[in-house]
């Protein structure tokens, strides 16, 4: 079906849980839809940029099932998480840590340290990323936050 975007570096698989897949396995490319093009698009410049990464790895016996998509149902994180909509991932590099990858937008203007909105390019579908202490993952979203006018979120924990 054209017209619906598709990442370049990953499986449908790899984004979406093992229930939600087996549910849906039969509409194909459908799955897709799911998500906002903007997490999608946000995954391969991530790869594009720090290297591979992964999201999800049940499909290989991995223990992340819930870093992408999660059902409504799922009782992993926040009761409205962004997850749920199809519009949050949480990555995990091989070949940086997520707390290089928060530092090197910041040091690129991304999340400047008053997190102000600096005009960045590469990554300006982020609105919000959660960072707390021991951190392993890259938590971003494209949740319905005005960063312009008020920076890229910055969820502590």
């Amino acid at each position: 079906m054209s017209g619906i975007y598709k990442t370049n570096h990953f499986r449908i698989e790899e984004l979406v849980s093992p229930e939600f897949y087996e549910a849906n396995k039969s509409r194909g490319e459908l799955m897709w839809l799911a998500f906002d093009a903007r997490v999608l698009i946000t995954l391969d410049l991530l790869r594009k940029v720090y290297g591979p990464l992964t999201v999800n790895d049940w499909l290989w016996g991995g223990p992340f099932k819930y870093s992408g998509l999660r059902s409504m149902d799922c009782e992993e994180g926040a009761a409205l998480s962004q997850h749920k909509f199809g519009r949050a991932a949480d990555a995990k590099f091989k070949n940086v840590t997520a707390d290089e990858v928060r530092n090197d937008m910041r040091k690129k203007g991304l999340l400047a340290p008053e997190n102000k909105w600096s005009g960045s390019r590469c990554f300006d579908s982020i609105t919000c990323i959660e960072e707390t202490p021991n951190m392993s993952w890259f938590h971003f979203d494209v949740r319905n936050w005005d960063a312009v006018q008020y920076g890229v979120r910055v969820v502590k924990g």
